[in-house]
């Protein structure tokens, strides 16, 4: 069981819009998990920004594959039923199969595996309601292996035909009508028996125990099937052998599925659906299984492992499906809850590489140049270059180890040159930019979005005001955020000029003790949102 624990695939991920920290974090987590012995896959929860190309150009490795969702599909449910008939088999088949099996419908695939439609209970019911025995073959099509299958007949004499049934059933009482070829039903009587073969049937089912069974006098190839069955009960049977594709009704209104299906997306529709079986299907068409309702509650989960992050509005959509196994973060917990028992490592750092740097020391595992160098780059980014507030001696001294490491012989200048090449903005969308690192605070019954910018030219983007007012305006009319606040952080001087908008302006000027005039104000020596500009904000919506 562990060994199948240890190779399952473990997803490894910071929060959305990620930055420098939660790229590499998750990349060096999942290195260090792999090097464990477990199978981890680093993933990312958004497209990269500037300064993270930089430094992964730099390593020299590709960018974590992109994850939209860990939300649980068809394909996670623990179970589902996999029976299926096929259009060749016979109406007697699957009634066994749902008897056995408990089951009101079945899929039915054709030759090759496709599905064609469901086959219920119901429908064979209205088929026997309306069959015609004395054209039951020529309105439904069969086959000789069915006819005999579905009558646990036994062949007596002469030769059995095989394929498809294309003639009539007859009682013996009936030869007058018969033609050449024709099935012809009866009891032991040697006249009938004999009278039928001298008229040409291709079959003759008798129906009577064998040791009642007195053999014809003219000799013939016509195959005698000897049933054990009374006449009226024999006949009831036939109708048994019918081919499953000749009473399927194709045109009826009926949902299915894809197995790569969400389950959160598929509920209301079975809920509603009058429908109780579901049929899945393969990409190709083929039938992958049929789900109930009942199924739903029981999914294997999406194993995952959270960098850099712990609050799931900031996570990937469908985490609460997830098994969360661990949690590495130096943010605050808020709101965090979990169906069973997680490994969490948080420590008051300025940077979760910090944090996993330590966790390859315990494990001692020493890493590589470029995991070193990776690691080193997320603290330089996340701590500006030992600027921030944030910023902890840990921090430091961790990266001047990992300085050596990663053979870096000047790990500011290494920094300012990586900080640089993230802060170009004057051809940015302006959307992208205020997307790339945006969180949503709640407070009360309002929520706070900040968004946050580095750079090296704060009057770059200072000069696009009317872009920014008009991008923030319209985050603001389709979210409903009470206050919007754009931060724009001067990384080489350590101030940050804060563009605001919203209802709830008060709140930072209550907050800073600083006016806000034509929707600007600076802060200076303020370069943390985490530590600078959240806790204020916070203090004054607690005091309204």
């Amino acid at each position: 069981m562990e060994e199948n624990f240890l190779m399952e695939e473990i997803l490894v991920f910071g929060h959305k819009n990620p930055d420098t920290d939660s790229i590499c974090s998750s990349i060096t987590m999942a290195n260090l998990r792999e090097k464990q012995g477990s199978k981890a896959t680093p993933c990312r929860l958004g497209e990269i920004n500037k300064e993270t190309k930089f430094v992964l150009d730099k390593v020299g490795i590709k960018t974590p594959k992109l994850l939209k969702t860990v939300s649980a599909q068809i394909i996670d449910l623990n179970y589902v039923e996999k029976s299926t008939v096929s259009t060749e088999d016979s109406i007697k088949e699957a009634l066994d199969l749902m008897t056995k099996e408990n089951f009101s419908s079945l899929p039915v695939i054709d030759k090759d595996g496709y599905f064609k439609t469901m086959l219920s209970i119901s429908d064979i019911a209205n088929t026997y309601l309306e069959i015609d025995y004395s054209d039951l073959f020529s309105k439904y099509s069969t086959t000789y292996e069915n006819l005999k299958e579905a009558l646990d007949g036994e062949i007596i004499s002469g030769v059995y035909p095989k394929g498809e049934i294309t003639s009539n059933l007859k009682e013996v009482s009936e030869l007058e009508s018969m033609k050449k070829g024709d099935i012809i039903i009866t009891t032991s009587l040697t006249d009938g028996i004999d009278k039928s073969i001298q008229a040409g049937a291709k079959v003759v089912i008798v129906c009577c125990k064998k040791e009642d069974f007195i053999s014809p006098r003219v000799t013939s190839e016509c195959a005698i099937m000897l049933v054990r069955h009374s006449l009226v009960k024999s006949i009831s049977l036939i109708s048994q052998s019918i081919s499953v594709g000749g009473i399927l009704n194709t045109e009826k209104v009926l949902f299915n599925f894809n197995k790569e299906d969400f389950l959160n997306e598929i509920r209301g529709i079975m809920k509603d659906a009058n429908q109780t079986n579901f049929p899945v299907l393969e990409n190709d068409g083929k039938v992958y299984g049929t789900i109930r309702t009942k199924h739903l509650i029981d999914f294997h989960r999406k194993k995952v492992i959270m960098v850099d992050h712990n609050e799931f509005s900031q996570s990937v959509e469908g985490i609460q499906d997830a098994q969360i196994l661990e949690v590495v973060d130096h943010h605050k917990f808020a709101n965090f809850q979990t169906n069973e028992a997680t490994k969490i490592r948080t420590e008051p750092v300025g940077c979760t590489s910090t944090i996993v740097y330590g966790l390859y020391k315990e494990a001692k595992i020493e890493p590589d140049e470029k995991t070193a160098l990776l690691m080193l780059s997320a603290i330089l980014s996340d701590t500006l270059l030992f600027k921030s507030p944030t910023c902890t001696l840990r921090d430091v001294e961790v990266a001047k180890e990992l300085g050596k490491l990663a053979k870096i012989k000047d790990i500011e200048k290494y920094g300012m040159e990586m900080l640089v090449a993230g802060t170009s903005m004057s051809k940015e969308n302006m959307k992208e930019i205020i997307n790339q690192d945006k969180k949503v605070f709640p407070v009360g019954d309002i929520e706070i979005a900040v968004a946050q910018i580095n750079t090296v030219q704060i009057q770059e983007l200072a000069d696009r005001k009317e872009e920014i007012k008009k991008e923030v305006e319209h985050e603001i009319g389709k979210y409903g955020y009470s206050l919007f606040i754009f931060v724009v952080t001067d990384i080489i001087n350590s101030n940050s000029l804060l563009f605001v908008y919203g209802k709830e302006i008060d709140l930072v000027q209550n907050a800073f003790k600083k006016d806000v005039v034509d929707n600007e104000v600076l802060l200076e020596n303020v370069v943390s949102r985490k530590k600078q500009i959240i806790p204020f904000l916070m203090t004054a919506a607690q005091n309204i």
